[in-house]
């Protein structure tokens, strides 16, 4: 009887000593799972031995630690639990020194914390904020990101984004625009003047060479000899060169101004341009050739002018002993591309069998005043070209030439598909 009570008391005795070692390991299991525990000491036959665990936990710190952000978790009052190296490198302090302060005290104005938690209840987690530490005379802009960690948690997680580089940059672009703002008011205050400097010249001058022409052609040439009849006639030939020259800078000076664009239809225009040039055609036994246009929105007055310049530029340099052929067509391909851009473009060409010209002379014929030939070769001041590539960028256009000497020349026009 007494043995049976023997064995009774060493079975729970034992009993209590396999509890208590239960208990033991369900604690220090539910100690690794809250990440309490970094390492285990484990004995084996007599001889402790160490066990490190790389917990979840140690993971997230590394990966804050090395975060390319400032990184802070704080109480609800603003109190700092903790923060990354750097956040720390962002005010100029130690994150010993700074863990157990709070957020505001690195604001510049610290009224605004409040403002952060309360816009947080109603889901708003992001605002722009200046930081600024009196101790180290750092103040950066940077954006907060604010997380509500409850209930996991009773912190609020917060995230600093340096936008000092952003706000440079956004300042420079600031100061461009209001430079380039500036400038543009420069050039449209100078291509007024010069509008109205030309548009005077023009009054002032076309008057006296109204009179000039006028009363050289009343002089009775009977008493001259034929030196004077020369001279009479050369400076009538001038001030009629003169003449159209200030026609022309006029009309060069009025495509600076952007018209109104509605819808044109280009064979229409050039069958305009074709009847006000019936007498020259006639006299030339020119051949003018459209295919099918396009209908593109723009300014009818200076696609008059453009067709206009081209047309009689084409006759003008036509061969003497070749009748002149002139093909206007749209490129079959609609969608032609200028180039190195990308846009898309409707292509004119405009092409000739004239004189051609060199290709040494293509990149110069669009130059205002510049011309190829002497006076008593062509007539002409050399601007009529220049016009042409005005209107087309007035059009966000191009113009283009390519040409071949005694052979013709291609003139090439892309307007923008609107």
């Amino acid at each position: 009887m007494e043995g049976n009570k023997k064995n009774i008391a060493a079975l729970l005795a034992e009993i209590e000593s396999l509890k208590e070692e239960l208990y033991e390991s369900n604690s220090i299991v539910n100690a690794i799972k809250q990440g309490d525990v970094d390492a285990l000491v484990v004995t084996s036959n007599g001889v402790p031995e160490l066990y490190s665990l790389e917990t979840a936990d140690y993971t997230y710190r590394l990966l804050i630690e090395k975060f390319g952000q400032g990184a802070l978790s704080i109480s609800r009052n603003g109190l700092i639990l903790y923060c990354n190296e750097h956040f720390a490198k962002l005010v100029g302090i130690s994150s010993e020194k700074i863990i157990g302060t709070y957020l505001y005290e690195y604001f510049e104005n610290p009224k605004q914390f409040t403002a952060l938690i309360e816009a947080l209840r109603y889901g708003i987690t992001t605002h722009e904020i200046v930081f600024k530490y009196d101790s180290t005379e750092i103040v950066f802009p940077a954006y907060i990101a604010l997380t509500d960690l409850e209930p996991s948690v009773e912190a609020i997680g917060i995230v600093v984004t340096d936008l000092t580089e952003k706000k440079k940059h956004e300042e420079t672009l600031i100061r461009h625009h209001r430079d380039l703002e500036g400038k543009i008011n420069e050039l449209n205050k100078t291509n007024r003047n010069l509008e109205e400097f030309i548009h005077v010249i023009s009054h002032d001058l076309k008057e006296p060479l109204r009179k000039i022409v006028m009363n050289t052609s009343r002089i009775d040439g009977s008493y001259f000899t034929d030196a004077d009849t020369k001279a009479i006639n050369v400076m009538k030939l001038s001030a009629l060169r003169l003449n159209s020259l200030v026609d022309d800078l006029v009309q060069y000076s009025s495509h600076t101004a952007q018209e109104e664009r509605t819808e044109i239809n280009l064979e229409t225009v050039i069958s305009e341009v074709i009847e006000d040039f019936e007498i020259i055609i006639s006299d030339k036994r020119a051949s003018i050739k459209t295919g099918k246009l396009p209908i593109i929105k723009a300014s009818r007055v200076q696609m008059r002018q453009l067709f206009s310049n081209l047309i009689a530029n084409a006759i003008k340099y036509s061969k003497a002993d070749t009748q002149p052929v002139i093909e206007i067509y749209q490129q079959e391909n609609l969608n032609g591309e200028i180039p190195d851009q990308n846009s898309k473009f409707v292509h004119i060409l405009i092409r000739d069998n004239g004189i051609g010209m060199e290709t040494s002379h293509l990149l110069k014929i669009f130059t205002i005043f510049q011309r190829l030939h002497a006076r008593n070769e062509y007539s002409g001041n050399g601007i009529g070209l220049a016009i042409c590539k005005k209107i087309m960028e007035n059009h966000s256009g191009n113009i283009t030439v390519e040409s071949t000497l005694n052979e013709g020349t291609i003139f090439n026009l892309y307007f923008p598909i609107l």
